[in-house]
């Protein structure tokens, strides 16, 4: 069904049934698309970081500090 209308007032311009034969539906022009289920194997790669934590830590605190000085 085609429905024209008015974008303003929404009034009914025209109503169209448009009716398709099962030659049409049933035509097969396009293959249907379907989810394919896949296992993909995922490399998680883990290393120590090179960072120093606590030292990091102890520079923001000291840093903290001295900023209301």
């Amino acid at each position: 069904m085609v429905i024209i209308m008015e974008m303003d007032s929404g009034k009914l311009i025209a109503e169209q049934r448009v009716v398709y034969d099962d030659e049409v539906l049933n035509a097969g022009w396009a293959e249907v698309p379907r989810v394919a289920p896949r296992l993909q194997e995922v490399v998680i790669a883990r290393h120590e970081p090179d960072v120093d934590v606590d030292g990091y830590l102890a520079r923001l605190y000291a840093a903290q500090g001295m900023v209301g000085r």
